[in-house]
């Protein structure tokens, strides 16, 4: 069953974070009928930039296969007119315009309400609807270095901020308003009738990815210490470790698992007096527990190691154990026999992140050319 078949929607968006959450509700198998500017499009389609690829960039086609392109200008009458045509047909609206930018056009949800009545409408932006930083302008690194994110990363509190090192903010905006958007639906289906307008923000994505440690800064009024590498828990089991050739990443979190690695490592005296106490059970959990001599201990045992060896010895005692990989090394040794999650027909496009056990995903389909489908619907009234 493709649940959301049957449903369509409208998007106004473009780069990240709007993609992002409609390629979600594409893979759930709805029509996503995309608007893009007339000779432009998208800008990651880069066409002024790499004119060679079509308009059909490897950052464009991971968010966008399977959607319907067509092109309008919404700063002219009958490019709005045919937009609410469309509206008319569809049972969610997304934009991500500065807020302010869809009233300006006539596009505002009252608008759209009174072209569909009953129509989703979701906002995404970088600060929200209201608010004095409402009409600011957004990207991933800057909401990073605004909302203390980039002060989280690094070991060293007097280094410079470090970003994360792909757009995780906008990423996690789209799996926000995916999840908004699905949740309007539901009402809907249960039958609630009142208007429903989501404002989905970055600033608020970002602090929700940081959850915990924002209750931890209400809690205690003070900035969070930078941890690096290291286990949020602080056992001196938790950490990324230097090897004779690579980094191996452990999570051995109990007295048990960290017996094991110490054992693995030919140095058992690490787990025991002077440096934990004496008798812990296996099960428990060493918090805060990373004294300084035992680091340097364990640094030195992991130092005389080879990662992908103490990797395998490491998984074989039940340590949680990672060799530091990069993305092309996960993506060739290790994401096929998940079995993947591709979207078949795609292009390499990811699918939802979750699987249907014992099902096949929705087919994918390739994304469109700057354009395709005005014929499919501007050549006569959409139904």
């Amino acid at each position: 069953m493709r649940p959301l078949e049957g449903l369509r929607v409208i998007d106004l968006t473009h780069v990240l974070a709007g993609p992002f959450a409609t390629h979600q509700l594409r893979c759930l198998g709805a029509e996503v009928v995309k608007i893009e500017r007339p000779g432009h499009g998208d800008v990651m389609r880069a066409l002024a930039a790499r004119p060679e690829l079509g308009g059909i960039t490897p950052g464009f086609a991971a968010l966008n296969a399977g959607k319907k392109s067509v092109t309008l200008d919404l700063k002219s009458e009958a490019g709005r007119a045919d937009l609410l045509r469309l509206v008319a047909t569809a049972d969610v609206f997304v934009e991500n315009f500065r807020p302010g930018a869809a009233a300006r056009l006539g596009l505002d949800p009252a608008a759209i309400r009174a072209a569909r009545p009953g129509i989703v409408c979701c906002s995404i932006s970088g600060w929200g609807q209201s608010g004095d930083m409402a009409g600011l302008r957004a990207y991933d690194h800057v909401v990073q270095a605004a909302t203390g994110m980039m002060a989280l990363q690094g070991t060293d509190p007097s280094g410079p901020p470090i970003k994360v090192g792909f757009p995780v903010i906008d990423i996690a905006t789209g799996m926000t308003a995916a999840s908004a958007i699905l949740a309007a639906l539901l009402r809907r289906a249960r039958g609630d009738q009142a208007d429903i307008t989501l404002d989905v923000s970055m600033a608020d994505s970002a602090a929700l990815l940081m959850a915990g440690t924002v209750a931890q800064v209400r809690a205690t009024g003070k900035p969070p210490p930078r941890i690096g590498n290291r286990g949020f828990v602080g056992s001196p089991g938790a950490d990324t470790f230097a090897t004779r050739d690579g980094h191996v990443s452990v999570a051995a979190n109990t007295m048990g698992q960290f017996r094991r690695l110490c054992a693995v490592l030919d140095r058992p005296d690490l787990s025991a007096p002077p440096h934990l106490p004496d008798g812990l059970p296996d099960g428990a959990f060493l918090a805060d527990m990373a004294g300084e001599t035992l680091r340097a201990g364990l640094a030195e045992a992991f130092a005389r190691a080879e990662a992908a060896p103490l990797e395998a010895a490491l998984i074989a005692q039940g340590v949680p154990a990672a060799r530091v990989r990069d993305l092309h090394e996960y993506l060739s040794e290790l994401y096929p026999r998940m079995g993947g999650i591709d979207l078949p027909g795609g292009g390499g496009a990811l699918g939802a992140g979750w699987r249907w056990l014992g099902e096949a995903p929705i087919e994918g389909g390739p994304p469109p050319r700057l354009g395709e489908h005005n014929a499919e619907f501007l050549a006569a009234p959409p139904g």
